[in-house]
């Protein structure tokens, strides 16, 4: 199906300009987005079914799901579309006192996942220039990588031990720890850099629905002038250019996600194989290997 909008234009529009609510509307309505009532920006990672996709898949559809925070308290509609995807366990990427502030959803049958880690906020004062800006971007992903990575050896843990329960992960916004995440299992699987950026990118549109809380966050955070620091666009932006230099760190600094996982995860070489072989397609038929 066509869009009426160009995406492209959409995902490179700043985080501080609003993008057009039917245009939002007519891409969120379609895979791999999913809507479920209280959870915004949720999406399955594999581009099998997106209309918007021009690259093949590699990722298993209906396994790995990335969004923004749910809210507390989710109806029962939106815990009805949880179970009609298959959704068992969802691994939260906060920081304690984003938890504090919106507690995770209790509902039954669904476990939810959330490591402790400690964190401290990026600074906005760092880079004045959108060279320097996206450096901040890499080193803040790069960060992840040691911080979170208690939480994100759970996740891979639970793709190589339950590869037949699909999942969800998220943080606040869904766009960089758990872009880093999601681009994570993409290398695992083999995913082309073009479908991974496909991925990453279409975060922009997905959390449109949350961007107006986003920015009330940010100014809590740093103060009501943020939205005036040239910075802005860029750090709490949605850049390919980010996404591609994190990808070239996390290759010269671990020696790509392979050596990622079992340097700084504690895999070993059969752990990574089975992971591998839980997360892609068999071509032919389309299910897993």
């Amino acid at each position: 199906m066509a869009l009426s909008y160009n995406l492209q234009d959409l995902v490179a529009t700043d985080i501080a300009a609003a993008l057009p609510k039917d245009a939002v509307a007519e891409v969120i309505s379609q895979a791999p987005f999913a809507t479920v009532p209280g959870i915004f920006n949720l999406r399955d990672i594999s581009g099998g079914a997106s209309p918007f996709s021009a690259f093949p898949a590699v990722l298993r559809s209906g396994l790995v799901y990335r969004s923004g925070a749910p809210a507390s308290t989710l109806t029962e509609e939106g815990i009805s579309v949880l179970n009609t995807l298959g959704i068992r366990k969802i691994f939260d990427l906060r920081r304690v006192d984003e938890r504090t502030k919106n507690p995770s959803p209790v509902i039954n049958g669904v476990q939810i996942v959330w490591i402790p880690y400690a964190e401290v906020v990026p600074g906005m004062t760092a880079a004045r220039d959108v060279e320097g800006s996206m450096e901040q971007v890499v080193e803040m992903y790069t960060g992840y990588l040691e911080t979170h990575a208690p939480v994100y050896k759970a996740v891979f843990e639970h793709i190589r031990d339950e590869p037949e329960t699909p999942f969800l992960f998220h943080c606040s916004a869904g766009k960089d720890r758990t872009g880093v995440l999601a681009a994570l299992i993409h290398r695992l699987a083999g995913s082309s850099d073009e479908e991974l950026l496909h991925d990453f990118t279409l975060t922009r549109i997905g959390l449109e629905p949350g961007r107006l809380a986003l920015l009330k966050m940010m100014q809590s955070v740093y103060g009501k002038s943020v939205l005036d620091n040239p910075v802005l666009p860029v750090v709490w932006g949605v850049h390919a250019s980010g996404m591609m230099a994190f990808l070239e760190a996390l290759d010269e600094g671990y020696g790509g996600v392979v050596g990622y996982l079992r340097n700084t995860l504690g895999f070993s070489d059969w752990d990574i194989e089975a992971m591998k072989a839980n997360l892609v397609l068999n071509p032919e038929s389309g299910s897993r290997l």
